[in-house]
């Protein structure tokens, strides 16, 4: 038994074949990732260890990294991961290598924390509903998540009952709902406070889980006037909303989308409040990663040393800092803000850059050192789902290529003789531990394959503060860039599968070329006319790159309320040649190129 270990809700869980369980959590069916798997797997590999472009053997190369390391200070040593692969041992345990020896670490921020935080100051917990809970209800909305194409499995769930979208554009999965509503950039709280007003005016709120009292206290500092003009909707859209809510009774699926944008926090933790005020308990679902009980935290080595932390927004913005990156389950120079800054540090000899990866990815192009990787088919590991309660034992079904997560992180400790109990204990054992709050062993998990997760933290009662003031929620006044997955591809990955997509931005007003600048740059770009608001610029997550640069690379991202970076920010459309307006011959003007 296998599982996907890639950043996505739906996990899906194959058998040693690799074709999708046809029991839950997969139901017989997968993505068009899922189905080349195999086939990527034998593409674009990094198949030797290699230094500034030359094969080598892999113990020079760590040697090498390791007399690095033994010249620089420990805090100018950064080292990046992410979720490139949700693997116990790819992902979270190599890190105690880089947390003992005093490293820094990014605060892995980049795509859910804002939420994921905004959340818990309300419930204690972002635990949302389960999948059996998601089948009890008769309908659904979806705010910012264009899950027709991201949450495969949610949206069969509920193809068949009513739904609701909200976003800021005629998303697919708006097009496909029965109800949509297309609200200004960074509105969603301003939304969410006036369904509130709306629920308590006509008697729909419940007092079961929500002080209604200090709820309609802080909703009497917002006028309804200010906030349909925030939302650019009108009173009569809203109070639909609102009756549609009260009837359905929906269970509302945030989006990561809302973390990142404008009032991001306040947004997601505002949306997640509304089936409390109508007196539904678990009636939202944002993630369930820090429910299932699995002590990452232990799994790091952070149970024994706090390391110091660097917002993954702000990573390209703070090379001078560090003199060693290293990366591995990640694509920085593509991913991160700024990521094109990389390129430029290690290419001018500013930064030395360390790649353990699988394949040949932008940010293992340049660097100084590469180490081939294993993928998840070739190696054992434990898989968890942010969406679905199973935990799974990977089996390998693909002959092994290059070493894993825990071989390099132990070949390192080793040449720079590195002697802790933190180092030494045994990875599976450290898994054991991680694991136990969810009741399951290794032994257990090993012999069985898959085991069903109890959740230990369940929202409950919700509380009404934080809650923003006026003053607290601004609004972008120009252009906002918005991203949203594309069905072939998971952020930088499969282009070996499905080809590289250059950077084009759709537009509700600009065609032909131009530039994209941002706080953090500029880049040149396509431009498509569609059907979109006049303040949305909208691209694929997989379309990042135009003449080696990503789109990312103009992001400058400032922190929202929780921490989170905001991604979804203001930029600005230069054309190329640009808008000219002339006088014609009656006194008025006319525009040329």
């Amino acid at each position: 038994m296998i599982a996907c270990t890639r950043d996505c809700y739906d996990t899906c869980v194959f058998n040693e074949e690799y074709q999708p369980l046809k029991d839950e959590p997969t139901f017989g069916f997968t993505c068009s990732r899922g189905r080349t798997d195999l086939r990527r797997n034998e593409m674009n590999r990094v198949d030797s260890a290699y230094l500034e472009g030359k094969q080598v053997d892999l113990r020079q190369a760590i040697s090498l990294i390791a007399r690095k390391m033994r010249e620089v200070k420990p805090e100018e040593i950064l080292h990046v991961e992410y979720d490139g692969n949700q693997g116990l041992l790819t992902w979270y345990y190599p890190a105690r290598l880089w947390n003992l020896i005093g490293a820094f670490s990014t605060d892995y921020s980049i795509c859910s924390l804002e939420g994921h935080e905004g959340i818990k100051a309300h419930y204690g917990t972002s635990m949302g509903a389960l999948p059996e809970d998601m089948e009890g209800f008769s309908s659904v909305a979806f705010w910012g998540s264009e899950a027709v194409f991201s949450f495969i499995h949610g949206w069969r769930m509920f193809k068949d009952k009513y739904k609701i979208t909200i976003d800021v554009r005629m998303s697919e999965t708006a097009k496909r709902s029965e109800k949509a509503y297309v609200i200004r950039p960074g509105s969603d709280a301003h939304l969410a406070i006036a369904l509130m007003k709306i629920f308590l005016e006509q008697g729909y709120a419940k007092p079961d889980l929500v002080d209604l009292e200090l709820l309609r206290r802080r909703l009497d500092l917002f006028d309804m006037d200010y906030l349909l003009n925030a939302v650019n909707l009108e009173e009569d859209q809203v109070r639909e909303l609102a009756d549609l809510y009260a009837y359905y009774r929906p269970l509302t699926v945030i989006g990561f989308a809302i973390g990142r944008s404008w009032n991001g926090g306040h947004s997601a933790g505002l949306i997640s409040l509304l089936p409390a005020v109508l007196g539904i308990k678990r009636g939202f679902y944002y993630s369930n990663s820090g429910g299932w009980g699995i002590d990452f935290q232990y799994l790091r080595g952070t149970h024994f040393i706090q390391p110091k932390t660097i917002g993954m927004g702000e990573v390209g913005y703070n090379l001078d800092r560090f003199k060693i990156l290293f990366v591995w389950n990640s694509n920085p120079v593509v991913t991160l803000p700024g990521g094109d800054r990389i390129r430029e540090a290690v290419e001018s000899g500013k930064l030395f850059l360390v790649v353990h990866d699988p394949f040949w990815s932008e940010t293992a192009k340049v660097a100084n050192v590469v180490i081939p990787g294993a993928t998840f088919l070739e190696k054992e590991d434990v898989v968890y789902s942010y969406w679905h309660p199973y935990l799974v034992y990977n089996t390998p079904i693909r002959p092994k290529r290059g070493v894993t997560e825990v071989e390099l992180m132990r070949m390192i400790s080793k040449e720079l003789e590195l002697s802790h109990p933190l180092l030494e204990e045994d990875p599976w054992d450290a898994v054991n531990v991680a694991i136990r709050k969810t009741g399951i062993t290794i032994e257990e998990l090993k012999r069985k394959g898959m085991v069903k997760m109890k959740p230990v933290t369940s929202p409950g009662r919700a509380n009404v503060d934080p809650f923003p003031s006026p003053q607290e929620l601004d609004l972008p006044r120009g252009e906002v860039l918005v991203f949203s997955a594309h069905p072939n591809y998971t952020n930088s990955q499969f282009t070996e599968v499905y080809g590289k997509r250059e950077a084009v931005i759709y537009s509700g007003k600009y065609e032909g070329e131009g530039f994209l600048e941002g706080r953090g740059g500029r880049i040149r770009v396509k431009l498509v006319k569609g059907d979109l608001p006049e303040n949305v610029l909208f691209v694929y997550k997989s379309s990042l790159l135009s003449e080696g640069k990503s789109i990312n690379s103009v992001l400058k991202p400032p922190r929202n309320r929780f921490g989170g970076p905001r991604l979804n920010d203001e930029v600005r459309i230069i054309l190329d040649p640009p808008i000219r307006f002339e006088p014609d011959i009656t006194g008025r003007s006319h525009s040329s190129t």
